[in-house]
């Protein structure tokens, strides 16, 4: 009860309002995501897709699709994540609307994510290149003259500052206009009126931005963002890597039965 209590009075004091947005949506995700689950279970595969099961066939497709043609079959373990991005990050953005501060103004949050990024792009450099891996630290020159360490090192983390800088600075940028429209439109008004009222031209040019910065620029980023996950991975790997899917089936469908099996004994 201690530590509960503890978490309760950090997200009610020290918490920035960022991060409570942050789970908020993430919830509002987990909660898409059980949805659509529900739905998927429940449709029949003799009978055509209706309902909430045609957008969580159309996600997953559109996600497994990119995912095959950019880095091969072998990559579709990775599918779940390309998910999350897609529902996350424009809810991320779009939350602004409903005035709750957007997570991405909060560096954390788009580092956070720009980490899981850049973790799969070294764990896909490991696996695929083994040691000629570490030999990319001294690219160009031999491997006993370690010049070029130090720049190799900052090349390999460039990709984490320029995912999570990138998206961070279009949120950023679009909150601070933001904020300097309802600023100036707001003395504009009261200049008008002749007294502290309402901002009536603030809510006529208002949503035209809105429109822009919170929902444009959240289409606009989520294409980014995933777009350089998949081309990042994919400059570390040999070619897409493809792999025999009947066989994982089959596989998958042999450790279900020994599991029934062993429950059943």
């Amino acid at each position: 009860m201690d530590v509960l209590n503890k978490i309760l009075k950090y997200f009610a004091e020290d918490a920035k309002p960022e991060l409570i947005a942050s789970l908020l949506v993430m919830l509002i995700v987990a909660i898409i995501g059980i949805v659509l689950g529900a739905a998927i279970k429940k449709a029949d595969p003799k009978k055509p897709t209706k309902g909430l099961a045609i957008a969580a066939e159309l996600i997953v497709e559109f996600s497994s699709k990119q995912i095959t043609n950019n880095l091969g079959t072998a990559y579709l373990t990775f599918t779940p994540y390309l998910v999350f991005l897609y529902l996350y990050v424009p809810l991320a953005f779009v939350i602004g609307l409903f005035g709750l501060p957007s997570p991405i103004t909060y560096f954390t949050i788009p580092l956070c994510l720009a980490l899981v990024t850049w973790l799969g792009i070294q764990i896909s450099a490991i696996r695929y290149q083994k040691l000629d891996y570490l030999k990319g630290f001294t690219s160009p020159l031999p491997t006993w003259l370690p010049v070029f360490v130090p720049i190799n090192i900052l090349s390999k983390c460039s990709p984490l500052l320029s995912l999570s800088m990138r998206m961070f600075g279009n949120a950023i940028a679009g909150y601070i206009l933001m904020f300097l429209v309802y600023w100036a439109t707001g003395l504009a008004s009261e200049a008008i009126i002749g007294f502290a009222g309402p901002n009536f031209i603030g809510i006529v040019i208002a949503p035209l931005l809105h429109a822009y910065f919170d929902a444009f620029g959240a289409f606009i980023q989520t294409t980014i963002f995933t777009t350089l996950t998949m081309l990042l991975i994919a400059a570390e790997i040999p070619a897409p890597v493809d792999v025999d899917l009947n066989k994982i089936k089959e596989k998958k469908e042999r450790k279900a039965k020994r599991v029934k099996k062993t429950q059943n004994a």
